[in-house]
């Protein structure tokens, strides 16, 4: 049986209210997406791309109000 996660990207997703957490996706994360933590909306200002698909990228994303 295969893990979910081998064939995601992964990211470290910085939040603007605090803490950071990982996140993996099905495709590229882009500025401008919509991540959401509970019942908390998050817009992506930042990326900075994993150099490979076996390491981490970074993201910082903003709390919408």
């Amino acid at each position: 049986m295969r893990d979910w996660k081998v064939e995601r990207l992964r990211y470290v997703v910085h939040f603007s209210d605090g803490g950071s957490g990982m996140r993996y996706r099905n495709g590229p994360l882009a500025e401008g997406d919509e991540l959401r933590d509970g019942p908390d909306r998050y817009v992506v200002e930042r990326v900075e791309k994993a150099p490979n698909p076996k390491t981490l990228g970074k993201a910082w994303a903003q709390l919408e109000a």
